[in-house]
C-alpha cells in the first residue's frame, strides 16, 4: 500500500444516482509527443476503487489497432508500465471507447497506448469506500450509543458519510445490499438482517434492545458487480448499543496528548525488497489491493494465487482494504475516547512450513499517552486461535506503536524456548519500510529493506508447521491511544529460487515466557 491513513461512486453508464450525461463533465487531455491528435476522456469523475470507469478518445491515427492501458505511480524515477488484462481495439478511425475498473491507489495516472502512440496521462484519485453505523439521529463518529431496555431502536447505515472531507465523500450506489451483523464468539460477526441502499446511499434496520447489557453491531455493504464494476464488500467499525448507556465498554478515560490528523496519507516511496535483491523469482501470491478487492478476494498476482483474509475485532477497531493496501484501525475518529480491544487480520490458505514472506509496513500514532497499542506481525500455524500472544509463531515484527524499537524472533511453547533480537533504531511510524522473513528447515532469517538483520539456526527454532501471516493491533478492554497500521502489500515465495541467506545477526535464546 502506499503510505496512507484513511481513504474513500457514481457508477458508469447510469448505474448510480445521476445519469452520466447529466452529471459528468468530460475531461480531455492533450496529445503526448508524437501523437498530435491523441485525446482521452475519463468518466465519471467521482468513483470508488473497483468501479467501472469509461475511457473514450482517439490515438489520432486512423486504422484498427490494439490498445492497452499504462499506469504511472508519479514518483521520481517511475516509468509507464503496462496494466495487465487491459487490451482493447480501436475503431477504424482510431477512436476507442471501453470501460475498466478504477485503481484503489490515490494519485496514480493512466493513459491509453497502442501503435507507437499514447495519450497523456489522466490522474486517478478514487474516493475510499466507507460505511458508518449509528443510532438514528446520533453522531456516527462515536462508537457508543445509549438505548432503552426492551424497546426496539433504529440504526442507520450510511455508505456516503462525510467523515473524510479532505478525501471526498463516496457517491451513493442505490440498490446495493447492506448486511447488519452482530458480534459473536467474542470477536467474529454473523448476519442478523439485510437491506438495500436508497438513493442517498442509506439503509435502516430495526433492532430489539436487550433488558440489560449491550448489542455490538456493524454494517457491511456487499460486493457490487453491475456494469463491469468489481467493488469489494466493505464493513463499518463496530458500534455499541448499550442499555441506558451502562455497557461495559463505554469510555472510561481519554488518552493524553491527543494529536489527531486529518491529512491524506503521503505517497509511498520505493524501497529495496529482499525478493528483488536475492532474486526470489515470481511470487506464489501477491496481495496488491490495487483494484477494489475485499478481504475475501484472492491475491491478484502469483503462480499460486490462493488465499483470503479473516478479520476479527473484540473492540472498536477494524481491518479493511484501504487506499491500495490492508489497514488495521483502532477507531473511525483519530482523536478522542473510544479506542480499545484487539483487531486482527489472518490469512487463510496457501500455508507453507518453509518459504519466504515479505510485507510493507507503516504506522500512525494518532494519540500519545500511557496506553499505546502493540502491533504484531506473525507467521502462525494454520488454524491458530486468535490471541494477542500466539504460543507458536515466527515473529516478523513486534512493536509498540509510536515508540522506537522493533523485535523479531521465534516463539515456541513446544520447544520451551524463544529466540529474540531487538532492533532499537527502527520505528513503526509515518515512513514505510519493508520486512521479510525466510523460513528454511535449518534457519530463519529476517530482512529490513532487503538487508538481512537477524538469523537463527537449528532445528529447535523451526516450528515445523504450515504457516500463515497474521496482523494484530493488540489493545486492552480500556481506553487506548488511537493508532493505525498500514500494509501496502503481502507477498509469498517458495525456497525454490534465489540464494538462501544466513548472514543476519544471531538471536538471543531464552526460556519460553508470555508475551
Amino acid at each position: 500500500m502506499t503510505s496512507r491513513v484513511l481513504l474513500a461512486v457514481a457508477t458508469v453508464v447510469g448505474l448510480l444516482v445521476l445519469p452520466l450525461a447529466a452529471s459528468t463533465t468530460l475531461r480531455t487531455v492533450a496529445a503526448a509527443p508524437g501523437a498530435r491528435q491523441a485525446s482521452l476522456t475519463v468518466t465519471p469523475p467521482i468513483y470508488v476503487p473497483g468501479q467501472a470507469v469509461r475511457f473514450r478518445g482517439t490515438l489520432g491515427k486512423a486504422g484498427r489497432r490494439t490498445v492497452h492501458l499504462q499506469s504511472h505511480m508519479n514518483r521520481p524515477g517511475d516509468t509507464w508500465l503496462d496494466v495487465p488484462s487491459s487490451t482493447f481495439r480501436t475503431a477504424g478511425d482510431g477512436s476507442f471507447d471501453f470501460t475498466f475498473t478504477a485503481p484503489s491507489m490515490s494519485g496514480i495516472s493512466y493513459r491509453v497506448a497502442g501503435g507507437g502512440v499514447a495519450t497523456r496521462g489522466e490522474r486517478f484519485d478514487a474516493r475510499p469506500q466507507e460505511i458508518t453505523l449509528t443510532l438514528q439521529g446520533a453522531d456516527a463518529a462515536s462508537p457508543f450509543h445509549a438505548i432503552a431496555p426492551l424497546l426496539p431502536f433504529t440504526v442507520l447505515a450510511d455508505t456516503t458519510p462525510p467523515v473524510r472531507s479532505a478525501l471526498g465523500t463516496p457517491p451513493p450506489i442505490p440498490g446495493r445490499t447492506v448486511l447488519l451483523q452482530e458480534r459473536h464468539d467474542g470477536n467474529r460477526w454473523r448476519t442478523i438482517q439485510r437491506s438495500t441502499t436508497d438513493s442517498a446511499g442509506h439503509a435502516t434496520f430495526r433492532v430489539a434492545a436487550p433488558l440489560l447489557g449491550e448489542r455490538v453491531l456493524r454494517a457491511r455493504q456487499e460486493r457490487w458487480t453491475r456494469g463491469g464494476s468489481a467493488i469489494g464488500w466493505y464493513a463499518s467499525f463496530p458500534a455499541y448499543f448499550s442499555v441506558l448507556g451502562l455497557g461495559g465498554l463505554l469510555p472510561r478515560a481519554t488518552a493524553a496528548a491527543t494529536t489527531p490528523s486529518t491529512a491524506a496519507p503521503s505517497r509511498s516511496e520505493a524501497r529495496p525488497t529482499a525478493g528483488e535483491r536475492y532474486r526470489w523469482g515470481r511470487t506464489l501470491f501477491d496481495f496488491a489491493w490495487e483494484r477494489g478487492q475485499d478481504l475475501t478476494s484472492p491475491p491478484s498476482k502469483g503462480t499460486r494465487p490462493r488465499g483470503t483474509w479473516l478479520d476479527t475485532s473484540d473492540g472498536t477497531g477494524r481491518a479493511t482494504p484501504f487506499n491500495g493496501g490492508l489497514v488495521l484501525q483502532s477507531k473511525l475518529k483519530h482523536g478522542g475516547a473510544g479506542d480499545r480491544g484487539t483487531t486482527t487480520a489472518t490469512m487463510r490458505g496457501n500455508a507453507r512450513s518453509t518459504g519466504r514472506w515479505e510485507f510493507r509496513l507503516q504506522g500512525h500514532a494518532w494519540e500519545g499517552g500511557p496506553a499505546p497499542f502493540r502491533f504484531r506481525l506473525d507467521l502462525v500455524p494454520e488454524g491458530t486461535p486468535v490471541t494477542g500472544c500466539p504460543t507458536e509463531a515466527v515473529v516478523v515484527a513486534d512493536v509498540t506503536v509510536g515508540e522506537p524499537g522493533l523485535a523479531v524472533g521465534v516463539r515456541s511453547q513446544r520447544a520451551g524456548s524463544q529466540w529474540t533480537r531487538r532492533l532499537p533504531g527502527l520505528r513503526l511510524a509515518e515512513k514505510p519500510f519493508n520486512l521479510a522473513v525466510e523460513v528454511a528447515a535449518k534457519h530463519t532469517t529476517w530482512f529490513i529493506d532487503g538487508r538481512p538483520v537477524a538469523t537463527v539456526t537449528g532445528a529447535r527454532a523451526h516450528l515445523g508447521r504450515r504457516l500463515v501471516p497474521r496482523y494484530s493491533l493488540v489493545g486492552a478492554d480500556r481506553e487506548m491511544n488511537g493508532a493505525q497500521v498500514d500494509s501496502d502489500w503481502q507477498r509469498g515465495w517458495s525456497l525454490a529460487r534465489g540464494r538462501q541467506v544466513t548472514s543476519g545477526a544471531a538471536l538471543t535464546r531464552t526460556a519460553y515466557a508470555a508475551c
